[in-house]
C-alpha cells in the first residue's frame, strides 16, 4: 500500500484513475481503500473534492465498462477456461447466473457495494448480454453513491493507516 500511496501522491489525479480502472478490471489493488486514501488527501488539502471525486467515478466506469466489454467478447469460454484459478468452478457459476438472472439488474447496482462482486458483476454483465444502455443505467448509481461513501469516510475519519 505504500507504494501506491507514494504513486498517488507523486502523479494525483491520473494516478487514482488508472489505479481504479485497472482494480476494477482485476489486478489486485485495494479499490476501496485507494478511494478512502484518496478522501483523506483531500481532507488534507492534497486534492480537490470536486476533481477527486471526477477521477474516482471516472476510473471506476472505465474500469468496468472494460470488464463488461470482456465479459461480452470472450464470456464463458474463458471463465470455463481460467474460472478454476479465481475460485470460479462451473457449479458456482451457475449459482451466480441464476442470481443474475433473478435478480437482474438490480445486482449490477447494489452489487458495488460488496467488495470484490464488483469485478465480477461487471463481467456477468456482458457475458449474460445485457445491453450497454441498461448496464450503464444500472452501474452508474452504484459506482457514485460506492465511490462518494468510500470518499467521504477518507474525508472525515483519519485512519492510524494513512
Amino acid at each position: 500500500m505504500e507504494h501506491l500511496q507514494e504513486y498517488i501522491v507523486q502523479y494525483g489525479y491520473l494516478s487514482i484513475f488508472f489505479f481504479l480502472a485497472l482494480g476494477i478490471f482485476g489486478l489486485p489493488m485495494p479499490d476501496e481503500l485507494l478511494v478512502t486514501f484518496a478522501g483523506y488527501l483531500t481532507s488534507a488539502g492534497t486534492f480537490h473534492f470536486i476533481f477527486t471525486i471526477i477521477f474516482t467515478i471516472s476510473g471506476v466506469m472505465v474500469g468496468t465498462l472494460f470488464t463488461y466489454m470482456i465479459g461480452r467478447k470472450v464470456g464463458k469460454p474463458l471463465i470455463r477456461r481460467f474460472g478454476n484459478y479465481f475460485f470460479l468452478t462451473p457449479r458456482r457459476m451457475q449459482k451466480i447466473e441464476r442470481w443474475f438472472m433473478t435478480y437482474g439488474s438490480w445486482t449490477v447496482t447494489f452489487g458495488y457495494f460488496v467488495p470484490g462482486m464488483r469485478h465480477l458483476i461487471c463481467y456477468i454483465s456482458g457475458m449474460s448480454g445485457m445491453s450497454i444502455r441498461r448496464y450503464v443505467l444500472f452501474a452508474i448509481p452504484g459506482v457514485i453513491v460506492s465511490t462518494t461513501v468510500c470518499l467521504l469516510l477518507g474525508y472525515f475519519i483519519r485512519l492510524p493507516f494513512f
